[in-house]
């Protein structure tokens, strides 16, 4: 009798834990989710979630600005990753149903993404894996290029919708060696008008949403000084740029390549 009860209690305690049923609003969430080793607690993730591969299966749930309530309670979630600037009525009401909501906040830092690692690691039970992969990160994260900075213009949208310096693209192009010409702006994104990006004269321009030939059919888009010096850069990944993830940390030293030719 005692070995029997020594083998149920040895079976107990070698069990592994249940597996957390997670749902990510935010692409760059559920990247670092995969990166994090958590892919298989996904069951549900936004319609814009598109990396890594894997993603691809794991039950949508909509807009991460408007998901479907209903459908990520129906999916019984343990915890629910949005974010506390884009999801605060969403996280009222996940709440409301008595859902475990993590609120993440913007990161305006490409050092803001670091924290955003160590707290999703936290909330799955992988402080771990989270403090590896932020070191893991910030090793590939370049120091800026001595020097003076590359006058750079961003154009994260079509239609002039670019970053001020409260963004962490801004941040992303100083490690990069450059200096993002609207990075005074005491915001993240806005539209700017091309007027003022002729005044801005910038050396290096760097475009997501539309082709260099759509840039230089641009009025007097000749006169630039990107232009001139054949700076127009279109060949990095929107997606991984864009969002506050584990991969613009290898964009970033792609972006230091282009305009300082260094690694």
């Amino acid at each position: 009798m005692v070995k029997i009860l020594a083998a149920v209690l040895l079976f107990c305690c070698a069990a592994p834990a249940r597996a957390l049923r997670a749902v990510s609003l935010l692409p760059s969430y559920t990247e670092i989710i995969f990166e994090l080793g958590a892919g298989g607690d996904l069951v549900g993730v936004s319609n814009f979630c598109n990396w890594p591969a894997g993603a691809a299966a794991i039950e949508k749930t909509g807009d991460y600005l408007r998901p479907n309530i209903e459908k990520v309670y129906a999916l019984k979630p343990d915890v629910v990753f949005t974010g506390a600037w884009a999801g605060a009525s969403t996280g009222r009401q996940l709440a409301g149903l008595g859902v475990k909501v993590v609120a993440l906040p913007e990161e305006k830092s490409v050092a803001d993404i670091l924290n955003t690692v160590r707290l999703i690691a936290a909330a799955l039970g992988r402080k771990k894996e989270g403090e590896a992969l932020a070191r893991r990160l910030a090793a590939l994260a370049p120091k800026p290029p001595a020097g003076e900075p590359v006058k750079l213009y961003i154009e994260v949208d079509a239609g002039g919708w670019t970053t001020g310096g409260l963004s962490f693209i801004s941040d992303a192009a100083r490690l990069a060696g450059g200096r993002n010409v609207f990075g005074g702006e005491k915001r993240g994104f806005f539209q700017a008008s091309w007027e003022e990006t002729l005044l801005l004269d910038p050396e290096a321009a760097l475009l997501f949403s539309v082709t260099e030939q759509d840039f230089l059919a641009r009025p007097m888009a000749g006169t630039l000084a990107a232009v001139e010096d054949g700076r127009v850069i279109t060949s990095l990944d929107r997606d991984a740029f864009t969002r506050p993830g584990p991969r613009l940390f290898g964009e970033i030293a792609r972006l230091r390549r282009l305009l300082h030719g260094k690694n």
